[in-house]
């Protein structure tokens, strides 16, 4: 995956498609699209095998390692972080947005990034770090970790502590 093209604004959805089909991943910084043109926009994407990160994606980054985080929620993400960061461990953060999870949406980009997180060679756990999803997105990505050669597993705010300490990482403060 190269560096996603960041489109915000009041042409991001024009912009994001011109990326996509230019063989580039988005980002999309701001909240313009409503939840059809994002549903969309993520299906376009699919379709051109490219990833639409966010829009309302939880921001962050960390130094180069062997984590992959699946950024959904501001809160889960930004505890699992900084745990991780004061723990030493580095990796990537793939920010698929806030509404990614939700019913209506159904893990769009979730499932992509963990295809693309599955498919880095540095990465040997990914963590999804987001707020529980309704029961049959829970499913699609219970489907799709099962498939994976790279364990995954999920942070919801309140989580991040025990799920640091069953990957042998101390939770922070």
């Amino acid at each position: 995956m190269s560096e996603p093209v960041p489109v915000a604004g009041p042409h991001a959805l024009r912009e994001a498609v011109a990326a996509l089909r230019r063989g580039r991943d988005v980002l999309l910084s701001g909240a313009e699209l409503t939840l059809s043109e994002e549903i969309a926009l993520k299906d376009e994407a699919a379709a051109l095998g490219r990833l639409v990160l966010g829009p309302g994606a939880a921001p962050g980054t960390l130094p180069p390692g062997r984590f992959g985080v699946v950024g959904v929620g501001a809160e889960a993400t930004g505890r699992v972080l900084r745990s991780l960061t004061l723990a030493g461990e580095g990796g990537r953060v793939l920010p698929v947005g806030s509404r990614d999870l939700s019913a209506a949406v159904c893990g769009r980009s979730t499932l992509q990034a963990l295809a693309a997180l599955d498919e880095d060679p540095l990465v040997t756990v990914i963590v999804i770090a987001a707020e529980p999803p309704p029961p049959e997105v829970s499913a699609l990505l219970r489907e799709a970790a099962r498939r994976l050669a790279t364990p995954v597993v999920s942070a919801a705010p309140g989580e991040e502590r025990a799920v640091l300490a069953r990957l042998g990482l101390p939770a922070g403060p």
